[in-house]
């Protein structure tokens, strides 16, 4: 046995692999025997069912059943009707339709679509264990590794994530894209020659979280930052016209998300970002109102929403439309907060109080056919989540001092480390933070307080990605110390 073990070069490859087999049978457990475990829908599955070739398997079923309360496991098969919502997310959807059309011709089952999402999970897991950073030595390495791979899947393979790998929301779909980057990335600083098919995967998984949804657009233009930096790993011609190439792409995706996104989508999001978020709650309604140029007679839409009923004047009132809606822009929403920087605090104080929910709690889990209560929840393996949303603060001080300590750190590793592939790993995770940064301020220009806790997704992702580099760095600490005390002890 010693042998063997002294044969294998590395033990981060084997440990890859059994981390990848222990959370795949977990994450099959949890959501796939029965009861089967997903998130019931809450009126934004039909743009992406439609555009991937899925439909109701009931179109007679009734509102109370269709929405919030349950989740479904079966649907029928439908066109491909395009409804102007452009996603990359649609593609995955269709192929996980492909597949099961290859053992059922009569229904979808929605477990496929879930097991696309475990294999682009594991496939990122795989990743991160095998190219963490080396540590003292073969044993210490694989120690490191191995805590990196139980805190991806503890933090990660969570229910309150893993739930939504079976619906057709475009959060997992993100959360994968943005596993993915970061283990490419580091994949890539890590391998002695990176090649073209990492930088692809990066592009790729990159090219994913930018276009899951209108609002991670943006982070796009993040993750071609980064890839630029990834230029002078190599100095052939080649290398660099791939990372070119790269960068181009995810550019002119992020800009093609924000281009096309249909008008009635663009005046929903304004709505909310006028009357409910800078009008909501204001201290001066009609102060607010003069300075952005709203006619004061729409006073009596401040505090309201977009699907509100019967609001004093319709929501697709074309003269509001008019008047408001096609006159300002989200332009105006980011100057006036700059403006008033007092009044933004306030709204993200607000986003923070909803910032540490990674699960909608208000839609069920559980299939009808379960016998579950409408609107029950799955509590299977959710420590992680579970302890975010009722022991751990959710005070904008709190995440404000977490992403301090966690910048300052990465500036001061910057700094001592001369290398480019070292710099690129802490580049790396300083996009993580810009990215936790955006999802939380883009939500509220772009619309208000509407829905915050499941637009505040990406936050959750970026700071539990915080969470677990920290507790990592904390991991190789305690393993080079008792290296650090012999050297100690031999010097003196």
């Amino acid at each position: 046995m010693k042998r063997f073990f002294a044969r294998i070069r590395d033990y981060r490859t084997p440990i890859a692999w059994i981390s990848v087999l222990g959370a795949a049978v977990l994450l099959v457990y949890m959501l796939m025997v029965p009861p089967v475990v997903g998130v019931a829908d809450n009126g934004d599955f039909a743009r992406v069912m439609g555009a991937s070739g899925i439909a109701p398997l009931d179109p007679n079923e009734s509102y109370d059943d269709r929405y919030f309360a349950y989740s479904h496991t079966k649907y029928a098969y439908g066109g491909y009707a395009a409804g102007g919502y452009v996603s990359t997310h649609i593609f995955l959807v269709a192929l996980s339709g492909w597949i099961s059309r290859i053992f059922s011709w009569q229904t979808y089952d929605i477990r496929f679509l879930g097991a696309c999402y475990i294999a682009l999970f594991a496939t990122a897991l795989y990743l991160l264990a095998r190219h963490t950073p080396a540590a003292t030595g073969k044993k210490t390495t694989a120690i490191a590794a191995s805590v990196v791979a139980l805190l991806v899947v503890w933090i990660f393979g969570d229910i309150g994530y893993a739930a939504y790998f079976q619906s057709f929301f475009g959060e997992p779909y993100a959360l994968v894209g943005m596993l993915l980057a970061v283990a490419s990335a580091f994949a890539i600083s890590t391998t002695e020659k990176p090649t073209g098919k990492l930088l692809a995967l990066f592009i790729g998984a990159a090219l994913a979280i930018a276009s899951s949804k209108i609002q991670n657009a943006p982070l796009g233009f993040a993750f071609a930052l980064l890839a630029w930096r990834m230029m002078g790993l190599r100095p052939d011609r080649r290398w660099h016209r791939q990372v070119l190439a790269g960068v181009c792409i995810l550019i002119a995706g992020s800009v093609l998300m924000i281009v096309a996104a249909p008008d009635r989508l663009k005046h929903t999001n304004l709505y909310q970002s006028i009357f409910f978020g800078v009008l909501k709650d204001s201290p001066d309604v009609a102060g607010d109102m003069r300075e952005l140029g709203i006619p004061e007679k729409y006073a009596v839409l401040a505090g309201t929403n977009y699907f509100q009923k019967d609001t004093a004047i319709p929501q697709r009132d074309p003269t509001l439309r008019e008047e408001v809606l096609e006159r300002l822009s989200h332009k105006d929403i980011a100057m006036f907060y700059l403006k008033h920087p007092g009044r933004f605090i306030g709204k993200l104080e607000k986003a923070a109080a909803n910032g540490a929910s990674i699960r909608p709690y208000y839609l069920g889990n559980f299939d009808r056919e379960a016998g579950k209560a409408p609107g029950t929840i799955a509590y299977t393996f959710s420590g992680w989540s579970e302890w975010k949303a009722n022991r751990m603060p959710h005070t904008l001080g709190w995440f404000a001092g977490i992403y301090a300590v966690f910048i300052a750190g990465l500036a001061v590793w910057w700094r001592l480390r001369s290398d480019r592939k070292s710099r690129l790993k802490a580049e790396t995770l300083a996009i993580v933070a810009l990215t936790g940064l955006m999802a939380i301020v883009i939500p509220i220009v772009g619309d208000g307080e509407a829905d915050l806790g499941k637009h505040l997704f990406m936050f959750n992702v970026s700071f539990d990605m915080i969470v677990v580099s920290i507790l990592a760095f904390a991991a190789y600490g305690l393993l080079r110390l008792p290296a650090l005390i012999g050297a100690r002890m031999r010097k003196g």
